[in-house]
């Protein structure tokens, strides 16, 4: 999962749909809709969950674009030694 390769990460239905909808949310947020988060609430997920995962996307969003454009050069927080700019 730490590659981006949900196909091989071992989660449920659920789990998997969630992260599908939080890659809309990362790549294109304005294409997000209602029966997009109507499948979440199908798949198991309350509310408050999905507005949470909708508001850790977009803080993560947030806090990469001001570290971007000051400068911070990227870290090597899970300890894979590669770091890409």
């Amino acid at each position: 999962m730490l590659e981006g390769k949900l196909d091989e990460a071992e989660l449920t239905p659920a789990e998997r749909g969630l992260m599908e909808y939080v890659e809309l949310v990362t790549k294109a947020a304005y294409r997000s809709t209602h029966e997009d988060v109507q499948r979440l609430r199908d798949l198991g997920w309350k509310e408050d969950q999905i507005a949470e995962a909708v508001y850790i996307t977009a803080m993560f969003a947030f806090f990469n674009r001001v570290a971007d454009a000051f400068g911070v050069p990227p870290q090597d927080y899970l300890g894979t030694g590669k770091v890409t700019p």
